[in-house]
């Protein structure tokens, strides 16, 4: 049987098309998971592959998003990591194409035909792994190889966002589960900023499941209840880290140990931002960061997704960036997707103080998250349509 590109083949009620570029994208998150449980050639060439395959499975069909943007976000990035490789030396050539084909994985993420409940098989798998650490070795063990926990709530947060973005934007049902599981373990791995940005996604899908002139006054009451629920935990940490100087409780630890300024985070910032003014070099392309001395303690992590893409990408990445932000933002509003701008919120809030995009493995998905205005359809539009109306851009 030969397959033409582009088609759809159906065997009885399985579409393969369908299936196979799920599949793909699974494969991606997949790959992610594994380099992270164990790093090393084998897993870094998995990861490879399946950013590779993504991009094969993108360009193998007909695309339901518009293609002109897609290809011009991703030769710029191309040509700013490029110049960034050549003249300062914080991206590598394999960096930089590994950067480009995010934009394709993020446009297969994307199409109509990966259904969403692909990126909760996404978050389930990485809530086994998390779940797998806790009872096996305890909260304080580490649960990615050579990373901190603070790591947990962005690996979970990824693909949590995505899939709730993606409801959202296709007028779909928003579940609570999801949003609940992430906001419990964001608190077990004891993580500041995760388990904040979990709170604020949590609230959010509250707020749209128990909140609307349709709601009753029993949803109404219910949603108050749930939000002083996920509170009560927040207020607790934030007013014992202030008032009390030691406690044996592991989360609460973690803001007295390192406070709740961001810690060693600040200096780190400001003496990047600081290098910013040094020379053009520096602001147009990037400040390069092993003249950084704070962050160097940390691995060369400025735990700053933005400024991560200033330093890889200069002024003009992170400009760019930031319309591509404030974009999502005014059609978020515009369309009324309040989840899908509790979500954007939540990534830009979880991005200044860890490194969750900006030219590392979950770029794909943080774009895929910016690029959610590309499928946001009218509320009164039939589901059906949204194929035929993507294949006619």
């Amino acid at each position: 049987m030969v397959l033409e590109t582009g088609k759809k083949v159906n065997t009885g009620y399985l579409d393969l098309t369908k299936l196979g570029m799920s599949g793909a994208v699974l494969l991606h998150f997949l790959s992610i998971i594994l380099v992270n449980q164990k790093s090393g050639a084998v897993t870094s060439a998995f990861y490879y592959l399946a950013i590779l395959i993504g991009v094969v499975v993108y360009f193998g069909r007909s695309r339901s998003i518009r293609f002109r943007p897609i290809i011009l976000l991703a030769m710029g990035a191309g040509l700013l990591t490029g110049l960034n490789t050549a003249f300062v030396g914080n991206e590598t050539v394999i960096r930089s194409l590994v950067l480009v084909a995010a934009f394709f994985v993020a446009a297969l993420m994307l199409d109509d035909a990966v259904d969403e409940r692909t990126f909760l098989i996404a978050l389930y798998l990485n809530v086994a792994v998390v779940i797998a650490h806790i009872v096996l070795r305890g909260t304080n063990a580490p649960v990615y190889d050579g990373s901190s926990n603070n790591y947990v709530s962005i690996h979970l947060l990824a693909p949590g966002l995505l899939y709730y973005s993606l409801l959202d934007a296709r007028g779909k049902k928003i579940p609570i589960v999801p949003a609940v599981v992430i906001w419990v373990l964001c608190f077990l791995s004891g993580g500041r900023g995760g388990f904040l940005a979990g709170t604020i996604l949590l609230a959010g899908v509250l707020l749209r499941n128990y909140l609307g002139e349709k709601k009753g006054r029993r949803d109404k009451v219910l949603l108050g209840f749930l939000l002083v629920v996920i509170l009560i935990p927040v207020l607790i940490i934030v007013v014992w880290a202030v008032f009390s100087q030691e406690t044996d409780n592991y989360m609460i630890n973690r803001f007295l140990d390192r406070g709740l300024d961001g810690g060693r985070r600040i200096p780190a910032w400001i003496e990047y931002i600081e290098s910013m003014g040094k020379s053009l070099k520096s602001f147009f392309l990037g400040v390069d960061l092993d003249t950084q001395v704070l962050i160097q303690k940390y691995s060369g992590n400025l735990h700053n997704s933005f400024l991560f893409v200033h330093a890889y990408m200069g002024i003009f990445g992170f400009v760019a960036m930031l319309i591509l932000i404030l974009r999502a933002v005014v059609r978020a509003i515009r369309s009324g997707r309040g989840v899908y701008l509790c979500c954007i919120l939540t990534l830009c809030f979880r991005g200044m103080t860890d490194h969750m995009f900006g030219g590392n493995r979950l770029s794909a998905i943080a774009i895929a998250i910016l690029l959610v205005t590309e499928v946001i359809r009218d509320k009164n539009e039939d589901p059906k349509d949204l194929m035929v109306r993507g294949v006619m851009k």
